[in-house]
């Protein structure tokens, strides 16, 4: 639970469907903002409340030293090579995916692995099991579907897993599910900033703390000096996959059907076939002249 209205919503749905339902606050990060505050201390305040609310246990899991070594440091890096990573991907398959569902599964079944034990989170994400395949589907409301950041997820790690808001709509349907059970967070802002900058901080102000900063002009290919722009959410593009044999470092190579703005090193590229999520990998080249 993170202490927004979505993990809120999940834990009272399971809740109301019969399951046996405890919460799990994960804790990333613990340095205060200029303000000396905490970010993830409000979020675990909100979580305390609607865990009395339901009045299910409520377990805090530190991962503050997993998160720096396998998310934190990564991106750092990537940042000083000059590429652009995204740390909510690298998070999902690292931390909230790998390490903490291990954790909450071996405290949960020790050596004795029973049908018992299962993980949810508020994602608006579908799962289809199909034999012993577990497929990552987009979420029923397409103004929400987070399957793009559960992209590097694995079958494995989806094995044991639920999202009961996958065919949910937030704004018709969840958020009135909140008010209806008078849940804490129900009329809670959504947290729209990376966790370890926070909402108030610029990105460039929190980086210049850890990577020395090297001013210049961003310049487009044909030499032009511009502003830029970050992208928030991108249409789906039709492309084509092939395996590069040529190349043990480019495994892949993909072309889309159409030239595709702001296409950089470290970005991921998430394929999908119709709303079945095939995958994600790291993106390691571009060709700007060939829209690759």
């Amino acid at each position: 639970m993170s202490g927004g209205v979505d993990s809120s919503v999940a834990a009272y749905l399971l809740k109301k469907a019969g399951f046996d339902v405890s919460g799990v606050f994960m804790r990333n990060w613990d340095t205060r903002d200029e303000r000396g505050e905490c970010p993830s201390e409000k979020d675990f305040w909100d979580v305390q409340s609607v865990c009395r609310q339901l009045q299910i246990p409520l377990q805090e899991v530190n991962l503050v030293r997993e998160y720096w070594n396998q998310v934190f440091s990564v991106v750092l890096n990537e940042y000083a090579e000059g590429r652009t990573p995204n740390p909510d991907l690298l998070c999902n398959q690292e931390i909230k995916f790998g390490v903490l569902l291990a954790k909450i599964f071996d405290e949960s079944f020790g050596n004795n692995k029973e049908d018992r034990v299962w993980f949810a989170t508020g994602h608006y994400s579908r799962l289809q099991r199909v034999g012993r395949r577990v497929l990552l589907l987009r979420g029923a409301d397409p103004r929400k579907d987070q399957s793009y950041y559960l992209a590097s997820v694995g079958d494995e790690q989806l094995e044991r897993v639920i999202f009961p808001l996958g065919n949910l709509c937030k704004a018709t349907h969840v958020r009135q599910v909140a008010r209806d059970a008078g849940l804490t967070t129900a009329n809670k802002d959504e947290s729209m900033g990376v966790c370890f900058v926070g909402e108030r901080r610029r990105f460039a102000d929190f980086l210049a703390e850890y990577i020395p900063q090297i001013e210049g002009d961003i310049v487009t290919l044909d030499g032009q000096v511009v502003d830029a722009q970050i992208r928030y959410m991108q249409q789906p593009i039709k492309c084509n996959m092939v395996r590069n044999e040529d190349s043990a470092l480019h495994k892949y190579r993909v072309s889309f059907e159409r030239p595709v703005y702001g296409v950089a090193p470290g970005q991921y590229l998430v394929l999908y076939d119709e709303d079945v999520c095939l995958g994600a990998a790291t993106i390691s080249a571009t060709e700007h002249n060939l829209g690759t």
